[in-house]
């Protein structure tokens, strides 16, 4: 949600004015909807979705190998551990040694929306929700040698409690 939306729909809620909120809620949901289909008219939408969709198979698979046909070794990973509780910057490499089929594998959720895509980047964002952990990545992809890669992820998520 935009900025100018959540004013909009904080200032209806502080004024009890809800058919206004439906308003702002109806003119956010269209705005992003035509985002969309904007973003799905783009000349390199189809080649991008088929590169997350080989990055999705990574982590199903926990396959370093696949992940590898769309990272690089040199890719920049940085995300914040709560656990290690400072900063985390590894690379490409690093972040596929981790990689590995996961036993919980069917309860592991993961979904992905593209935010942009220009003729040679594109933002992807990947909702992630496991057993014992909830986050999100921003991939950051550029078009090198015509083929589409991430050369950069931002991670960041919170530990679930065990059920």
């Amino acid at each position: 949600m935009n900025r100018l939306t959540k004013t909009c729909v904080m200032t209806c809620l502080a004024l009890s004015l809800s058919p206004f909120c439906n308003a702002a809620f109806a003119a956010s949901a269209a705005s992003n909807s035509n985002a969309n289909a904007l973003l799905q008219q783009h000349q390199e939408y189809a080649a991008i979705n088929s590169t997350m969709q080989t990055m999705m198979s990574a982590f199903e698979q926990g396959s370093a190998e696949t992940a590898f046909k769309v990272i690089k070794k040199d890719t920049v990973v940085v995300g914040y551990s709560g656990k290690q509780q400072k900063i985390l910057n590894i690379s490409g490499e690093e972040w596929a040694k981790g990689f590995q089929p996961a036993p919980d594998e069917d309860k592991r959720h993961r979904q992905y929306q593209i935010l942009d895509i220009t003729d040679t980047g594109a933002v992807v964002k990947v909702m992630l929700d496991y057993p014992q952990w909830q986050g999100v990545d921003y991939l950051a992809m550029t078009k090198i040698d015509g083929q589409w890669r991430v050369v950069s992820k931002s991670w960041s998520g919170t530990r679930k409690e065990a059920k």
